[in-house]
């Protein structure tokens, strides 16, 4: 089926590690729809089954009759842009063939995209990634997702590039379930400041107000080193893809009292501006998890797109082969 994205009806889901997000847009246009379903659920019996049964709760309730679902995938989605290679705080979906077999279950087509991809591409069409060409977007929510997008196309190297939160880092033996040891994750995740919070008896909620009151307790030393660690992780990035904006977001960054201007700081102390001569744009995302419904026409768009760059290719080898 062609989906025609300016005039589409558009199902989309934003699978994350903590929730399951829908919201809607009709013709390019968000809606003021959504719903929440915990992620928690996809942990036990069949994840697409039960991604159907609440794709159907969302039909019900919103009236919509979608041309089609976009999804993102919390994790290594590959070539394919249908099988699900890695999904660190989802296992249940490695291996699967999400798109092909959750559109068996309801009937209309899925398109699959990163999380983090989807994001900025709605942050690029309509939020803080605005005016950039070469944006580097990176998000620390329940784990760690980075994108970068140049001339309005995302880098993908051979499928699945930029999955930061996996990338080797520190050394100190620390573990998450589903994830390697010492691998970004483990340091400047969501999971990974519930970890400190709970060791130190604070709520997570409000473990940024609560070092904020007094920074010179042991709880603000660990978490001034988690602060330090998602800076070293922006500048490495910074130093491999050279952006022009810098995008930065997900439920950490929009927890209360997050030390942006700290974050800020460290960064520019951390990332190459300055010895380039390279102003730093840093920016925070504006449209928080709405962001993927701006970013839905788009990803389809670029799926159509790398299609028919597939097709030319395969008609051009054909056309020299004896």
């Amino acid at each position: 089926m062609n989906v025609n994205p300016r005039n589409a009806k558009f199902l989309v889901a934003d699978i994350g590690g903590t929730n399951v997000k829908f919201g809607l847009n009709l013709s390019g246009q968000p809606q003021p729809y959504s719903r929440l379903f915990p992620s928690d659920v996809m942990r036990t019996e069949d994840p697409i089954e039960h991604l159907a049964a609440m794709v159907g709760v969302v039909i019900e309730e919103s009236g919509l009759a979608p041309d089609v679902l976009v999804a993102t995938v919390p994790g290594y989605l590959d070539i394919d842009e249908d099988t699900v290679l890695f999904a660190g705080n989802l296992l249940k979906l490695n291996g699967r063939k999400l798109a092909t077999e959750l559109a068996a279950l309801l009937s209309f087509p899925v398109y699959l995209e990163r999380d983090s991809v989807l994001a900025l591409m709605g942050e690029s069409v309509a939020g803080a990634g605005r005016g950039g060409n070469a944006v580097l977007g990176i998000y620390f929510g329940t784990g760690v997702g980075a994108a970068f997008i140049q001339d309005g196309h995302p880098f993908r190297g051979a499928g699945w590039a930029l999955e930061i939160g996996h990338i080797p880092f520190g050394n100190e033996g620390r573990q998450l379930s589903g994830l390697k040891i010492d691998c970004l994750e483990t340091y400047v995740s969501g999971r990974a400041l519930r970890v400190i919070a709970d060791a130190h008896h604070t709520p997570i909620e409000t473990i940024f107000t609560v070092v904020a009151r007094d920074p010179t307790t042991p709880l603000a030393v660990e978490v001034n080193r988690f602060v330090l660690d998602q800076a070293m992780a922006v500048g490495i990035a910074s130093a491999l893809f050279s952006p022009d904006v810098l995008v930065l977001g997900g439920g950490v960054c929009e927890m209360a009292d997050f030390p942006r201007h700290q974050l800020h700081d460290l960064i520019e102390s951390k990332a190459p501006f300055e010895q380039t001569g390279r102003r730093m744009d840093l920016r925070w995302a504006e449209l928080g998890w709405r962001a993927v419904l701006h970013g839905a026409p788009k990803a389809v768009a670029e799926h159509a797109r790398r299609q028919e760059d597939k097709s030319r290719t395969a008609d051009a080898i054909r056309a020299v082969r004896p």
